[in-house]
């Protein structure tokens, strides 16, 4: 993945977007919109992965998952953006090496963990403008979908920019 274009893309599209609303809103409500925005796409990925409805035999639709997963991704970096934080986004190849080698989350106890973590990680970068804690959650988001939903960079990627080009051109119009 390409981190560095993936942000710059996103920053192209909010800047279309607040164009073509003709948004004014400050930088404090712009960041607690993303961030709300945010929690409610991790939201949906849990519930398209499923893993914590253990009274359903329900497969979850690899095509959703992915879509939740990046919709994610790209708030998160627009927040990052928002936050003058991009630099935390940046990972370098052993950190990747790190994520990516790491044990694949498969019992309910652990992907539970998971994804606890990175909301509270988020809520420890959102409220007590902790930057360690959002480089963790980034980490953790990043090991969630390579990890443990096994989606591939090129995949994450190709979804990311038919997003945004779909995106664009609606608000281009």
């Amino acid at each position: 993945m390409n981190i560095t274009k993936m942000l710059h893309q996103v920053i192209d599209l909010e800047l279309a977007v607040d164009d073509a609303k003709e948004l004014e809103i400050g930088p404090r409500v712009r960041q607690q919109t993303i961030f709300t925005a945010l929690d409610v796409e991790l939201a949906k990925l849990a519930d398209q992965a499923g893993w914590y409805k253990v009274l359903s035999d329900e497969e979850p639709d690899q095509s959703s998952l992915l879509n939740h997963y990046v919709n994610a991704v790209e708030l998160l970096l627009l927040y990052s953006a928002k936050r003058q934080w991009t630099h935390l986004v940046v990972v370098d190849d052993a950190t990747l090496k790190r994520i990516t080698t790491a044990d694949r989350a498969t019992k309910l106890e652990d992907l539970n963990k998971e994804y606890l973590a990175i909301k509270h990680f988020l809520q420890g970068g959102f409220y007590s403008n902790r930057q360690d804690d959002f480089r963790h959650a980034w980490h953790l988001l990043l090991k969630m979908g390579l990890v443990d939903f096994q989606l591939s960079d090129h995949e994450i990627m190709a979804v990311y920019e038919q997003h945004i080009q779909g995106q664009t051109e609606q608000w281009a119009n």
